[in-house]
């Protein structure tokens, strides 16, 4: 049995997330935490029991305190949140060396889908003139989200040509 802690437990993935991970045999959520939740960080800092694994769909700040948490307690978290500026992203690469990190901008099939599609057409767009505008439904928390910079990273890496990503 994994034991789960959901950070961003009351937001619309976490909620998504409890409902998947309570259909699945060998998972079980042992902690949530939220801002409207009693359980904290620095409380669960405090019990002598951790959990085998941290989920986090929350804000860039809560975020950084789970990875904090986590780093401390050496619990691998997969973070799933967007809106990190770059020194936010810097630490979670820093953290990466001390803890296992499953870093990703968006869960979502679709931008996956999308980013093996542009990793394939890359060679013929080398010549022209792209760009990107993010766009979110308007429940979107944290928008922008710079989810746009990985469709932007990945043309660059396919291309091996330098090119301006303005956000």
């Amino acid at each position: 049995m994994i034991n789960v802690l959901i950070n961003g437990s009351l937001g619309k993935m976490g909620k998504v997330l409890k409902d998947c991970i309570r259909n699945t045999p060998d998972l079980f959520v042992k902690y949530e935490i939220d801002k409207n939740t009693p359980l904290s960080f620095e409380s669960l800092a405090s019990k002598n029991d951790k959990p085998d694994v941290i989920i986090d769909f929350s804000t860039p700040k809560a975020s950084m305190c789970a990875l904090d948490y986590a780093v401390c307690h050496l619990v691998p978290i997969v973070i799933a949140t967007t809106g990190f500026s770059d020194s936010e992203y810097s630490k979670i690469s820093e953290f990466s060396q001390a803890i296992p990190i499953f870093k990703a901008s968006n869960m979502s099939y679709t931008i996956h889908l999308l980013g093996k599609i542009l990793g394939g057409i890359s060679p013929f767009l080398s010549n022209m003139d792209i760009e990107l505008v993010e766009k979110h439904h308007r429940y979107k928390k944290d928008s922008p989200s710079r989810n746009c910079t990985f469709p932007c990273r990945l043309y660059q890496f396919c291309l091996q040509k330098s090119i301006s990503i303005c956000l």
